[in-house]
């Protein structure tokens, strides 16, 4: 009776869908003890509504993730007509902070696009250009708090400009988030109802091709799938990234939000559990 029942067992789950199937196991209490630190993780099957997180309700310091947002503001307020991708924002020399690739090009000719500020703060993760945004669309980075409130998120705040945000001092809930709230409004801006089509494509576009992930979760991420992310980093180990990966076979799109903190394991030692999380992520929803 014993064989039987587990071949019966066997002939059952081989009948159902892929999603429906017991997830192989993630083990992330070893990925967390790799690099002594900490690991927060969220994903969602856009499809089948499947999740998998882990520490998903703890706050971590968001750092520069938080530029993907600021960009979908920038993008409701072209919907609303509240501004264009074209007007022209003034830049000063007292604007710069430190990584400034993008605002560097833009200042001698003392101004840049709204589509100029919002490629470089997501392309190239630009500093200068994220504070430039965060006082001509939100006033300040309360503004943008305020903003992601009306879309739903009671979670995630920016309270400093770059670069104090990236501070991730202990038990300082200032600029932070959940895995869980942040791939929520990820999936509610860039797959949902916050913005309209065309933008959503532009800030693909943008995510795309940014190359500061490239060895993050894109690393792990097998052969032909596709993975468009943001990420960030900061003191104490702060090392995030956010994507939308695309499975192929023209399967729906997961949301992945993984942030770290808490370590001092160096750059390319975070960089791997980034890598193997979406590894794993992968097998078990393969």
């Amino acid at each position: 009776m014993k064989r039987r029942t587990l071949v019966f067992q066997a002939a059952v789950l081989a009948a159902l869908p892929a999603f429906a199937r017991p997830a192989a196991v993630v083990d992330f209490a070893a990925l967390e003890r790799r690099v002594q630190g900490r690991l927060g993780f969220f994903a969602v099957d856009t499809g089948s509504g499947r999740v998998m997180g882990h520490r998903a309700d703890e706050r971590f310091a968001i750092a520069s993730t938080f530029k993907i947002l600021l960009a979908a503001r920038v993008a409701q307020g072209v919907e609303a007509g509240r501004w264009g991708w074209n007007d022209a924002v003034p830049l000063r020399e007292s604007d710069r902070v430190p990584h400034s690739p993008a605002f560097d090009r833009y200042l001698p000719r003392g101004q840049a696009t709204l589509a100029e500020l919002v490629q470089g703060i997501v392309v190239e993760s630009d500093n200068p250009c994220a504070n430039v945004l965060l006082r001509r669309c939100c006033d300040a980075p309360a503004g943008l708090t305020a903003w992601l409130r009306q879309q739903g998120d009671t979670v995630t705040r920016l309270d400093r400009f770059e670069t104090e945000l990236n501070e991730n001092a202990p038990g300082d809930e200032r600029d932070t988030s959940t895995p869980r709230a942040f791939a929520r409004t990820l999936q509610h801006l860039l797959l949902g109802s916050g913005l309209k089509r065309a933008n959503q494509a532009r800030l693909w576009a943008d995510l795309q091709a940014s190359r500061t992930g490239l060895k993050r979760l894109r690393a792990g991420a097998p052969e032909g799938w596709r993975v468009i992310d943001k990420t960030g980093s900061g003191s104490r180990g702060a090392a995030n990234d956010v994507a939308l990966v695309f499975p192929p076979g023209g399967r729906s799109p997961w949301v992945v939000v993984a942030f770290q903190s808490n370590s001092k394991a160096s750059a390319d030692e975070l960089n791997a559990v980034h890598a193997d999380v979406m590894r794993a992520l992968a097998k078990a929803w393969a």
